[in-house]
């Protein structure tokens, strides 16, 4: 029987089982991640260092199994700055790809998606309030945008300014591919 474009139409025996298709999708999984953009009035934007990295990051962590990606970039704030705080707003969503250098070979890295949201400008009262976990995050410091290559990974420079740009600009989403425009 020929195909009339109707889903209902298609032969039982050529569609593929739930196990097929949930194969066929694991082998192609990716990582998400979510980081929050957050500047002071001055505009400068808050980095964190690690403990297990050179390199400084934006707030941001792994999106948890059944997760959304807004609700780990809140997750995070509290966690990594003590700070209780929806974020809602993404102005970047960014496709790392797997061949990104400075991940060890044993990490087996896949690839992964980052959800980048605004966090807003805070003031100084509620940079008062940021208290750092014992662990894990080292330092939290504030950085020109123009110094931000200097800072971070090529990637996370880039991801980063085109956040603060998509926010100064108010130009919604912007889709990139390993920091770079898809456009």
């Amino acid at each position: 029987m020929a195909s009339t474009g109707d889903p209902g139409n298609r032969d039982a025996t050529a569609r593929k089982s739930p196990a097929q298709y949930g194969a066929s999708r694991a082998k192609t999984a990716l990582w998400a991640g979510a980081s929050v953009l957050i500047t002071d009035t001055s505009g400068k934007i808050l980095l964190q260092s690690v403990d297990y990295r050179d390199v400084q990051f934006l707030p941001d962590g792994a999106v948890d199994a059944d997760e959304s990606p807004s609700h780990a970039a809140s997750r995070e704030l509290r966690e990594e700055l003590g700070i209780d705080q929806p974020v809602t707003q993404g102005p970047v969503a960014d496709w790392v790809p797997r061949t990104t250098p400075g991940f060890h070979p044993d990490t087996r890295f896949p690839g992964e998606i980052i959800h980048v949201y605004d966090g807003g400008n805070w003031d100084t009262d509620r940079l008062q309030e940021i208290r750092l976990p014992d662990q894990e995050i080292t330092a939290a410091h504030w950085a020109e945008p123009a110094d931000l290559p200097a800072y971070m990974e090529p990637g996370d420079a880039r991801r980063a300014l085109t956040a603060l740009r998509a926010r100064i600009n108010g130009a919604g989403t912007a889709l990139l591919e390993d920091g770079h425009p898809t456009h």
